[in-house]
């Protein structure tokens, strides 16, 4: 099938955008920008997404097709000031569906989310970073877009605070040969323990031999397990957080299976997941090149989440309502 994409005309004209990831660069042409900020109310539980005005975008896929699709300048911020104490949780999503507006077949993974809380007055805003691999489930026409919710417990009493997406939040696609995408199934989620290192989202990929060049990302959905938690246990009182380390490791493999030279591993990111943050999604990039494999044909892909000081924290798994991946990740290759 023709590969048809659909954007405004102020989309057309602006170009191609750029993304690197950790040395790769990636481009596309962007969706148009949102022409104006957009506002919307927080409420006091997480409720329906809103798609963000001027971000979707329509393409024709082939079943199976993988479209890789990146936000860029995704943003939130309070429309007033907010005090201490006014933390708003937020969940950023790439979601797509049928272009005529119907969901994706019943169980099919129809995209990625991106959560944290603003804690104000420190913080005045909040900056997604999202990437997810759309897989086309039959040939057809989609539709993806960008949305937001977001919600807080200082909700209350007639209270109400209005948030903004600010002008210029676009989404981006680019379909690539040898992509692969895979998310932390359901039940497969764990709890890390202050002192240890957990190892999880593993996945073997196996890039392009034409290509010089592949990327392996591994985003982690994270919360700190406070004193009474109920979404994990282990918690106290003598921790008001949790500081972490994530990271992504390439153990290069034949086909067979068989180990092929020494373990590869990306940069360290480093996270300070407190009560008030609640949680954080943890982007990981590791950036090889065809040179770096010495003739291994795959590369087994893990996840490290290292707990460094305080309470536990927990690795989400699975799927939020919509079918929105959690902790997920994909391996891309490109010639550069």
């Amino acid at each position: 099938m023709r590969l048809r994409t659909t954007l405004r005309t102020a989309a057309a004209a602006a170009g191609a955008l750029v993304l690197t990831l950790a040395g790769a660069v990636f481009t596309a042409a962007p969706a148009s920008a949102v022409s104006a900020g957009f506002p919307y109310e927080v409420t006091r539980n997480a409720g329906t997404y809103l798609d963000v005005p001027g971000t979707a975008i329509t393409f024709d896929a082939a079943a199976g097709e993988r479209s890789f699709l990146w936000s860029r300048y995704f943003a939130t911020e309070p429309v007033d000031r907010l005090a201490a104490g006014d933390n708003i949780g937020n969940t950023f999503a790439i979601r797509c569906a049928n272009a005529d507006g119907t969901p994706l077949p019943a169980g099919t993974e129809a995209g990625s989310y991106w959560a944290a809380n603003l804690v104000p007055p420190g913080e005045t805003s909040l900056t997604a970073s999202l990437r997810w691999v759309f897989v086309a489930p039959a040939d057809g026409s989609y539709t993806c877009t960008l949305s937001v919710v977001s919600y807080s417990s200082v909700i209350v009493n007639g209270r109400t605070v209005t948030m903004r997406v600010p002008a210029g939040a676009e989404l981006a696609r680019k379909a690539y040969p040898a992509t692969a995408r895979w998310t932390l199934l359901a039940g497969s989620g764990t709890t890390v323990a202050r002192g240890t290192t957990a190892t999880t989202l593993g996945y073997t990929y196996t890039p392009s031999a034409s290509d010089t060049d592949f990327v392996v990302y591994q985003d982690a959905a994270l919360s700190t397990c406070a004193a009474g938690s109920p979404i994990c246990s282990g918690g106290t009182t003598a921790h008001t957080g949790t500081t972490a380390e994530t990271w992504v490791e390439a153990q290069p493999r034949n086909p067979d299976g068989s180990l092929c030279g020494p373990a590869l591993t990306g940069p360290v990111s480093r996270w300070n997941i407190t009560d008030a943050k609640h949680h954080q999604t943890a982007a990981n990039t590791l950036h090889l090149t065809r040179a770096q494999l010495g003739g291994c044909t795959q590369v087994r892909a893990t996840l490290k989440v290292r707990n460094t000081d305080g309470n536990p924290v927990k690795i989400h798994d699975g799927h939020a309502s919509g079918t929105v991946a959690a902790t997920h990740g994909a391996g891309i290759s490109y010639t550069a």
